[in-house]
């Protein structure tokens, strides 16, 4: 247990730069834009990863049609963030494998998010248009 926290806090001061400007873009994009995801905010329309924070929290807390409504590849970044945590600080290896698998989650993602956009937008939240986007904004009012 001991070297799962020596691991876990060196990956954080490794990366406090990062979570640092995570952090702060999040405060920034919420009050300016009440909204976090970049594509949103650029273009109105909702992303591959758009509702996927509260995806998994339903699904974690036993709300799986609910999480599943939200985003139906959230059960695979589950799955995979689960893998890969048990494997990076509960046994200190880094496998070989978790960039095809990182890869074919990607893939399954943008394969849903492109079947959401096609038969579900624009529908129940998040897939919806976001009228508050900065294309809009610039490129359509005056």
């Amino acid at each position: 247990m001991r070297r799962l926290w020596k691991r876990l806090w060196k990956d954080l001061r490794d990366f406090k730069t990062a979570i640092f400007a995570l952090v702060l873009y999040n405060v920034l994009a919420r009050s300016l834009f009440h909204a976090f995801c970049p594509q949103l905010i650029l273009t109105g329309f909702p992303c591959a990863g758009c509702g996927m924070t509260r995806a998994v929290f339903y699904i974690l807390t036993g709300q799986f049609s609910r999480g599943m409504n939200l985003n139906p590849a959230a059960p695979l970044w589950i799955l995979f963030l689960f893998w890969f945590f048990f494997n990076r600080y509960a046994r200190g290896v880094y496998s070989k494998s978790t960039p095809f698998w990182l890869g074919v989650v990607c893939v399954v993602t943008l394969a849903v998010y492109g079947y959401r956009m096609l038969y579900c937008f624009p529908g129940e939240p998040p897939m919806v248009y976001y009228r508050n986007n900065m294309m809009r904004k610039f490129l359509i009012q005056p």
